[in-house]
């Protein structure tokens, strides 16, 4: 019979039965759970800016300042943007100014995961020494790949109930209206998403713990002591 063809429901028998580290697959999941991240947190930057859909003023940067048109001018120098019909600020919609501000949230996501996943793997790898553990490092890497696959999980619950919040939410027609009802909104799904990390730790802590018996040839309390105190650690980054 055929083991499971992947660590997520069986971890211990998927580990048990790999003759050598899976990191091509954990590599995979890696790509997958980056390239995720990345489209997740670029719907929810368009659902705030379709939010805050109302209108603000802000400097215009087609005109130039009074200080600069009126100052002295010795070469008689042509002056772009001194026209008095250019007005000093203009209207632009909110969310079209967030979506500029933060366009660089997801393409850093797609930076971000790779980077935590090597932490995570030199984490596990160094720990694990500590209870002489066996093998090379890219068993930690695979080990901290497959821990990683469970947040698509809240990525997607607390994802989807954000935009879904975010959707029937009563938005006011002034920025500090709207401003205000998103903070209600996101006060809103905080304890959802804190919930779901939790979920998400223990989870991603069981697959952590038999990986690193199985793939490093440490004791399952050893292992579960090293994912106990990191999980703990990371729940800490959560809250801050």
């Amino acid at each position: 019979m055929a083991g499971p063809r992947t660590p997520l429901l069986h971890p211990q028998e998927y580990f048990a039965e790999q003759s050598s580290a899976p990191l091509r697959d954990a590599t995979i999941v890696v790509g997958a759970v980056a390239v995720l991240s990345a489209a997740g947190a670029s719907v929810l930057l368009h659902e705030f800016a379709a939010t805050l859909d109302v209108m603000v003023e802000v400097q215009n940067p087609a005109h130039t300042p009074e200080w600069v048109c009126e100052g002295p001018n010795p070469l008689n120098t042509t002056r772009t943007g001194c026209d008095p019909s250019v007005p000093e600020t203009i209207e632009r919609r909110l969310g079209a100014l967030l979506l500029e501000e933060y366009s660089w949230l997801p393409w850093a996501t797609l930076v971000v995961v790779p980077l935590l996943w090597l932490v995570q793997g030199v984490v596990l790898h160094v720990g694990s020494a500590m209870f002489d553990a066996e093998g090379e490092f890219g068993r930690s890497l695979a080990v901290a790949g497959w821990g990683m696959a469970p947040s698509l999980a809240r990525l997607f619950a607390v994802g989807g109930f954000l935009v879904y919040k975010l959707r029937t939410a009563s938005i006011g027609g002034t920025p500090e209206s709207a401003v205000q009802a998103l903070e209600a909104v996101v006060a809103t799904v905080g304890p959802a998403s804190m919930g779901g990390a939790v979920v998400v730790a223990v989870w991603a802590g069981v697959i952590r713990t038999y990986g690193l018996a199985e793939l490093r040839d440490v004791s399952v309390s050893d292992a579960a002591a090293l994912v106990v105190v990191t999980t703990v650690v990371g729940l800490l980054f959560e809250l801050v």
